[in-house]
């Protein structure tokens, strides 16, 4: 059975689940090789976490009537996307440079949200049911 979720119920979902990995991935980390690891794991997750939610929030924060205002919502939510996720890399790079694997790892494993999302939601895209 398909969930029908819409807009801002799919942008919380995203965001739950990279929270999720997040979490995951810090113990993981942090079991496997040590605390200062865990902690760059948990910065790459909110690497992620971060953008996404502030997407959200520009896009689905209110209600907009006319379609132009929409649509540059969704602008200025990818513009500020884009700028934050370069902005806490680069504070990243300069922060966590010796642990920067764990960092990259938990930050591409939260990208994996918005697959694991639509996989669970069941969309197929260009067909109806």
């Amino acid at each position: 059975m398909r969930t029908q979720l819409r807009g801002a119920a799919i942008a919380r979902a995203v965001c739950l689940v990279q929270l999720g990995i997040l979490a995951l991935s810090a113990l993981a980390t942090g079991g496997l090789w040590g605390r200062p690891q865990a902690i760059a794991a948990v910065y790459g997750g909110l690497v992620a976490l971060i953008p996404t939610a502030w997407f959200a929030y520009r896009v689905f924060g209110r209600r907009a009537q006319d379609p132009r205002q929409m649509v540059g919502r969704f602008y200025q939510g990818e513009i500020g996307k884009f700028a934050l996720t370069a902005l806490l890399f680069g504070l990243g790079a300069v922060l966590f440079a010796q642990q920067f694997l764990a960092l990259m790892s938990t930050y591409v494993a939260c990208l994996l949200a918005y697959w694991l999302v639509l996989a669970r939601l069941g969309f197929d895209f260009g067909t109806s049911s």
